[in-house]
């Protein structure tokens, strides 16, 4: 979750009442990037990607922190799934925080049935998927993977996952506890978490001292087939005062570098992950 703090005792009353997280934005849009047309392909094969943002408050998603961060990763990713032209998310490059993970399925499964029979087999276009989220939308990206691996629309050799690409993840259990770890489904070939681990003094998810925030990027867990890099922004001088509403545009050229199939330059200091 991200947000920025404007009118405190407003946000903190709304949040305690509906159990969330989140305060107010302090900037909107991005930086003018044009798309990344030329990673549509890497060593010949297409790429498709998705989108997942943080949870938001309020009709307006990018009046949230974090948020118009995050459109300017997801407008500049290959061959982008976007929402239905006449469905809630259609207007953002992005799926938000609480939209019905069903209905994100039927859109990935008519974006990748490229021979329309209703199903995602070898017989469709052979394609890579990226899966990017930030912080909810980091563990809706999780959730997504895992309902691909287990959804009979998708053929065996169609659930893999080329690349999990998770910023900051954050999501909460039982009102405001966090959740302890992220689990990386075993369909994904290459999983990035970029985050920070220790907040700032003036981190933008400090929503209620002792009670609510700061939200800081899960610990990620994967299999031994998964290539699993976790990066840490709070560990370097440089970056350690990064918040959570920073990471997004931190991060970006990272996200853009993976998604295209080169080497990322510029990375903080990486973390050892955990096996299951």
């Amino acid at each position: 979750m991200n947000v920025r703090l404007g009118a405190v005792v407003v946000v903190a009353a709304c949040l305690a009442a509906a159990g969330s997280m989140g305060c107010t934005a302090t900037s909107e849009g991005d930086d003018g990037d044009a798309p990344a047309a030329d990673a549509a392909e890497i060593n010949g094969v297409k790429q498709r990607s998705i989108c997942f943002s943080g949870r938001t408050l309020g009709s307006n998603p990018y009046d949230t922190g974090g948020t118009p961060e995050i459109a300017a990763i997801c407008t500049r990713l290959p061959g982008l799934i976007r929402d239905d032209w006449n469905q809630r998310d259609s207007a953002y490059p992005f799926f938000q925080w609480d939209s019905s993970l069903s209905h994100v399925m039927d859109v990935v499964v008519s974006e990748l049935d490229t021979n329309h029979d209703g199903r995602v087999t070898g017989a469709d276009e052979r394609v890579e998927l990226n899966v990017v989220g930030y912080s909810w939308g980091g563990f809706n990206a999780r959730d997504l993977i895992v309902r691909i691996a287990g959804d009979d629309r998708f053929s065996a050799d169609r659930k893999t996952v080329a690349r999990y690409i998770a910023l900051d993840p954050y999501r909460t259990d039982v009102v405001v506890v966090p959740k302890s770890g992220l689990t990386v489904p075993p369909t994904v070939q290459a999983f990035f978490e970029l985050r920070h681990t220790v907040a700032p003094p003036d981190d933008c998810s400090r929503v209620i001292p002792g009670l609510l925030g700061p939200f800081t990027g899960r610990d990620p867990r994967c299999t031994g087939t998964t290539q699993c890099r976790d990066f840490d922004y709070s560990a370097a001088a440089a970056t350690k005062g990064i918040d959570h509403c920073e990471v997004p545009a931190v991060a970006r050229p990272a996200v853009l570098a993976i998604v295209a199939g080169k080497a990322p330059t510029g990375l903080p200091p990486e973390r050892p992950v955990a096996r299951y």
